[in-house]
């Protein structure tokens, strides 16, 4: 029997979106690495090859102001809600925006390593909604279980700052995924002001200083709904 083919575009940042809601507003440990009053998805992108080997890019900002109901503005062709046509060497990127808020601290006054730590773990399986088409018991339609992080703390992150947390599928297979993230310090440098408040959306910002690198391996755990 084939394997179902990986959602459109839409769909799976719509997924992630939707776990960003969920991870902020959760009663759980990693909520406390997430602040839901700012996060927001702001840019996905899938590359890869079609079935004649033809190189295909699908990219697109996301307008995630209302999480529930995400909009994409297109970078490359198409609406991003049709079927994609990639259908082998799969790579996946997402981008969130964040604050750094006082529930994230360390002694020091910056973002404690354990959040960094968190976010490397959560945001990173958020590309495996690119990979693969969610249907129940086909691959990686549960994200997965971690099987190692490592984590590199490069420079402090101060309580206040806003970060952008890129993670990229560097390769996804049967059943292992090697994922990275890096987590960036991010300027205003389109004039508006930054108020320190609401959902941090929109294209005015510009990384100034990486401040963790991190990579996540991942085992399908898909095929046990079938057991």
């Amino acid at each position: 029997m084939p394997v179902p083919q990986p959602k459109s575009l839409f769909d799976g940042a719509q997924d992630a979106s939707d776990m960003i809601e969920s991870l902020g507003t959760a009663p759980a440990f990693s909520g406390s690495a997430l602040d839901a009053e700012s996060t927001a998805l702001v840019y996905v992108e899938r590359i890869g090859f079609d079935e004649r080997g033809q190189a295909v890019r699908e990219a697109a900002h996301v307008d995630a102001s209302d999480r529930t109901a995400i909009k994409l503005e297109m970078v490359t062709e198409g609406t991003g809600k049709e079927p994609t046509r990639i259908r082998k060497d799969i790579h996946a990127k997402t981008v969130v925006r964040m604050r750094v808020t006082d529930k994230m601290e360390n002694s020091m006054g910056n973002m404690h390593g354990g959040c960094g730590a968190t976010l490397v773990d959560n945001l990173s399986s958020m590309t495996l909604y690119l990979h693969t088409s969610g249907v129940p018991g086909s691959p990686w339609s549960f994200l997965g279980v971690s099987q190692n992080i490592n984590v590199f703390y490069l420079n402090a992150c101060p309580i206040g700052s806003v970060v952008e947390i890129e993670s990229y599928s560097a390769q996804v297979g049967k059943s292992i995924a090697l994922l990275q993230t890096d987590i960036w310090i991010v300027k205003r440098t389109d004039g508006q002001p930054d108020d320190g408040e609401g959902r941090l959306d929109g294209k005015g910002w510009t990384r100034t200083v990486k401040t963790v690198s991190g990579t996540h391996t991942k085992v399908d755990n898909s095929a046990s709904f079938k057991l």
